[in-house]
């Protein structure tokens, strides 16, 4: 069975590289380099289960920008990466940067997927995207509610392309696809 996500994984990782525009993505894939867990152990190993709860603190946009509360983490794109406050991931890749020069780091947390560029030699986060239905947005809002559920969390100021609604708060956006007024995508990213 944890073969079948790993291989999802890898999956899911050519589909990015394959939506960024590169060429060749799947034979990106045979390079892309799949880690240890934030413990030092492959993965596979003991970790603990994530809730999907979302944290009770100080809700998204306070203060101009999308962040995503985790179990105690927030977690903010553009900020720097600290993994101490979030459960131990799954996995992790790096692969070529869509947005950046050099590498991008994908962290799986089973339940969400959190993206990583490199400023400098600063971590930082670029994207955060939903993986697991029972996930909440920090306000609330999860995989496979209706587009009036959307509206009632986050209001009627957003742009549309085709079936996405996003949402732009300073430079941060959230990025909500929708099926037949169904949520189906849910992604926190930095805008740039």
């Amino acid at each position: 069975m944890k073969r079948i996500g790993k291989a999802l994984f890898l999956w899911g990782i050519v589909a990015v590289l394959t939506a960024c525009g590169q060429e060749g993505a799947p034979a990106l894939a045979q390079n892309i380099n799949i880690g240890a867990d934030s413990a030092g152990n492959t993965a596979g190993g003991d970790s603990k289960e994530a809730s999907t709860e979302a944290s009770d603190q100080e809700p998204s946009g306070e203060d101009g920008v999308f962040r995503f509360a985790y179990e105690g983490a927030m977690l903010t794109p553009g900020e720097p990466v600290d993994l101490s406050g979030l459960p131990k991931y799954s996995d992790v890749a790096e692969v070529p940067s869509c947005a950046f020069g050099g590498n991008d780091k994908i962290y799986n947390f089973k339940t969400f997927e959190l993206t990583a560029y490199f400023d400098a030699d600063e971590e930082r986060i670029y994207s955060i995207y939903f993986i697991d239905p029972n996930l909440p947005t920090t306000e609330g809002l999860r995989l496979g509610d209706t587009v009036d559920d959307m509206k009632s969390f986050y209001g009627d100021s957003y742009e549309t392309e085709g079936a996405s609604y996003i949402y732009t708060r300073g430079e941060t956006l959230l990025i909500l696809i929708t099926n037949k007024d169904i949520v189906t995508s849910i992604e926190y990213r930095l805008n740039k």
